[in-house]
């Protein structure tokens, strides 16, 4: 996305934001959301906004376009450039109690005029009135009863197939409560870093530059933090010296699973951006031998990026080809993870825009892929190694299905018991046949799915 001009005001800006994330449907919205915020000069408050409109309008896109659709006397919806701007305003009205519905009504005035004259200022000004004398206990929907499928997906705006296939694997009660927790915004999750602080460090930090921010320890991981009222930069000291990094605590967990041990050799598949091979590293304290792969030239960027900042030594980064691939095989590895590329259905609380990214025929063609790409990095694994497949979706055709059909064809692997491996606490989250699966609403944490595989002597 090209730099943008400095906003007029914070919700011009967001206006540009939401255009660009429907353009370029290739870059996920947070990319475009921080490329427009590095690049605009607003005060902490009014970057707040930005994010919480932006983030709010694709949280509860269709319920909003449900509510503008009752009021047109049309069928065919507002074009575009009206379409966002009568959703930035109607979230406000109907979502924020701290933005008055008149300051939000002549914004979005004043956005219509410029963008396409007096009488897109007129549609819009006669629209957003009438929202303005709504709640959102007036916005009448199906009878859930009648129609459950399109009454969740009014209600908490998700598409109908994704209810649907929500509600097949999970049953009404638990899709209801996923689908709600989707829509509650995520605090910001780190990792501290041992190799440079102490949790405590880094909470003493936190608390005495930021006494405004609000921070919890986390659930499941013994590292993490969950931190709220604070605002994240590329700037900000303790990301730019390596104490933290950013990432759920459901991923934090596949090192624990991993259970590395000095001098072992470590191989990460997938690696980028290096989330999971920079915490093992840490676990052991840089006592091992790391291997970085990846497609992505680029993207390999970021994992030599991260393990400088972080104080990550020892590591080959290499991009995945025919011959590191038989290098390795030499030489094989005591572990080696598989963070596959996946439909990412379990962060679409930290990542609304998946909602609508995100198709059946394109998630339809992972699991071949996924099932590929572990097959591949199995033959990396020396006997009596151990294998981690995991992924950050909820469905089982990329999680269970995919292990069932490698295991029917890889049976010198065996599941093994995640109990041992794992901190305390993390039993609920473990299925019957061994799997570690943490589903939103109750680990309170991303969607995620991880085994640990053990090759037979």
């Amino acid at each position: 996305m090209s730099k943008p001009e400095p906003p007029k005001s914070s919700r011009t800006l967001a206006l540009k934001i939401l255009q660009a994330i429907e353009q370029y449907k290739q870059k996920s919205a947070s990319e475009i959301l921080s490329d427009a915020l590095n690049h605009a000069d607003l005060t902490p408050t009014d970057r707040a906004l930005v994010t919480e409109v932006v983030y709010g309008v694709l949280r509860h896109r269709t319920l909003i376009d449900f509510a503008i659709k009752s009021l047109l006397k049309t069928k065919r919806p507002p074009q575009p450039v009206l379409q966002q701007i009568l959703r930035i305003a109607s979230y406000q009205i109907l979502f924020l109690d701290r933005v008055p519905a008149y300051a939000a009504v002549n914004e979005a005035v004043s956005s219509a005029r410029n963008a396409l004259g007096r009488g897109a200022a007129g549609f819009v000004n006669a629209i957003l009135r009438k929202i303005a004398n709504k709640s959102l206990n007036d916005i009448i929907l199906p009878y859930p009863d009648k129609n459950p499928v399109e009454y969740l997906s009014l209600r908490y705006s998700h598409p109908r197939w994704m209810v649907d296939k929500f509600i097949e694997q999970f049953g009404i009660a638990r899709t209801e409560a996923l689908l709600s927790f989707n829509n509650e915004p995520a605090p910001i999750t780190l990792r501290v870093n041992t190799l440079k602080t102490t949790l405590e460090e880094l909470i003493e930090w936190i608390h005495s530059e930021h006494p405004e921010a609000q921070i919890a320890k986390g659930y499941l991981s013994p590292q993490a933090l969950n931190v709220r009222n604070l605002t994240v930069t590329a700037k900000w000291t303790p990301l730019k010296k390596g104490w933290l990094y950013v990432q759920d605590e459901a991923s934090q967990l596949i090192a624990y699973l991993a259970k590395p041990s000095p001098g072992m050799r470590i191989v990460d598949y997938c690696s980028a951006p290096g989330g999971k091979l920079t915490h093992i590293a840490e676990l052991v304290r840089n006592d091992a031998h790391f291997i970085a792969l990846d497609i992505n030239e680029q993207r390999l960027k970021m994992v030599r990026e991260n393990c400088q900042r972080l104080g990550v030594k020892d590591v080959l980064i290499a991009k995945v080809s025919p011959e590191i691939i038989a290098e390795l095989k030499t030489n094989p590895a005591d572990i080696v993870i598989a963070d596959v590329p996946c439909s990412a259905l379990g962060t679409i609380r930290r990542h609304p825009d998946i909602k609508w990214r995100k198709t059946p025929k394109g998630i339809a063609r992972l699991p071949q892929l996924q099932l590929d790409i572990l097959e591949n990095a199995a033959s990396l694994v020396r006997k009596e190694g151990r294998l981690i497949y995991c992924t950050c979706t909820l469905i089982k055709e990329e999680n269970e299905e995919v292990v069932k059909r490698f295991l029917q064809r890889h049976p010198e692997f065996t599941v093994e018991n995640p109990r041992g491996f794992l901190p305390p606490g993390i039993s609920p989250h473990f299925t019957p046949e061994g799997y570690l699966f943490a589903f939103p609403p109750e680990a309170k944490t991303d969607g995620f799915f991880a085994v640990r595989l053990k090759k037979r002597p």
